[in-house]
Parts: C-alpha cells; sequence; structure tokens
C-alpha cells in the first residue's frame, strides 16, 4: 500500500475554519418558520457542526463543514454559550454524547433533575453513555466553547427527549401552535423513549 498526497484543493473539502461555519439554527427561521429566540429557550448561543457523514439524520446534523466519517457514525460539533447559558436537562436514547471543554469553565449536570455535576476544565472531558439525562452550562463570566462528538447508529441521530417543562416558556411566549411546529421538526418535549 502507498500513501497519498492530496492537493490542497482535494483537501478543501475535509477543512473547517470556524470562522467560516454558520450556527446550524440560522435558517430554521426562514425554513421553518422557527423563530431563533424559541431555540435560545432550550440551546447554546450556537452550535456549529463541524464533521457529520452525509445524509446523517436529525436537525442537529444538516449542512457540516466536513461531509465525513464513512467510517464510523459520529458528528462533531462546536457549543458556543454565553455566561450562564447553555441547553436545558435533556437526554440522549441511543446515542453517546461526549463533551470537551475547549475554553472557559462548564458545569455539566445530569439526573433526571440535574442533581449530580461536575465542573469541565479546558482540555477537560465527559462521556455521557445513553439513557442518561443531561445538560451542560458555560460556568465562566464570557462565552466559552465547547467540543461536542455524538456517536451512534446514523438512524438513531434524532434521538433526543426534553423535560416537558421546557416547553412552558415557550407555550407562554408563542403558544402551543409553536410546539407543535417544533414536534412536527422532529423536537421532543418527553423523557419518555417512546412518545
Amino acid at each position: 500500500m502507498q500513501t497519498i498526497c492530496p492537493t490542497q484543493e482535494e483537501m478543501k473539502p475535509r477543512i473547517a475554519r470556524f470562522k467560516e461555519l454558520k450556527p446550524r439554527a440560522g435558517n430554521w427561521e426562514k425554513d421553518l418558520g422557527i423563530p431563533q429566540d424559541v431555540l435560545r429557550m432550550f440551546n447554546p448561543k450556537a452550535n456549529y457542526v463541524l464533521m457529520a457523514p452525509a445524509n446523517m439524520p436529525g436537525r442537529l446534523s444538516n449542512t457540516p463543514a466536513i461531509v465525513d466519517g464513512d467510517k464510523g457514525d459520529i458528528r462533531i460539533g462546536i457549543a458556543v454559550a454565553e455566561a450562564g447559558d447553555g441547553p436545558g436537562l435533556h437526554v440522549h436514547w441511543r446515542t453517546t454524547e461526549t463533551f470537551m471543554a475547549l475554553s472557559g469553565r462548564w458545569k455539566i449536570r445530569w439526573g433526571d433533575e440535574g442533581q449530580e455535576h461536575i465542573i469541565l476544565e479546558p482540555f477537560d472531558m465527559i462521556s455521557m453513555p445513553p439513557k442518561v439525562t443531561r445538560q451542560f452550562i458555560n460556568v465562566s463570566d464570557q462565552d466559552a466553547h465547547l467540543l461536542v462528538i455524538i456517536q451512534g447508529k446514523k438512524e438513531e441521530f434524532n434521538d433526543v427527549g426534553r423535560l416537558p417543562s421546557a416547553a412552558d416558556p415557550i407555550i407562554e411566549k408563542y403558544g402551543t401552535e409553536m410546539i407543535e411546529k417544533l414536534e412536527e421538526n422532529g423536537w421532543k418535549f418527553s423523557l419518555d423513549a417512546n412518545s
């Protein structure tokens, strides 16, 4: 077997420049009619998909900077959160979610009430197994970056559930119609894997 040396042009689709990435929620209002304000009620400031296989299911996998992973089903992204911010408690039923602090300090909570937690310092990592309710919160005093790696079978990547109470502020501000629209697009407000 011989090594290869791709050209600069051939390597371009395999490079993700952070400054060129677009947050994955950027087109949701235009394409789905879901305001970014709604998504901010249970998501960090921004999520960027760095790498995922082509045609990865789930609303979190669309338009990766690098389309790869044909040797395994993995999605690699970066979450950016403001001080004190992060998504609400949620569960991945069949996929493993791994977090590595790139900057700042992150409180990683787990349990249906977030009763357990640790603090990640830069370059610390934790891997959350399937069926564990979890949350990440930036406990720094400025924006921070968290590497997020999700692994599992490709067809199981749309497996996230949220606490039913996560729907309450959305209903209060936008009405039940917005929850229906979110659910039509794959969001689940239940800690029941069968719902």
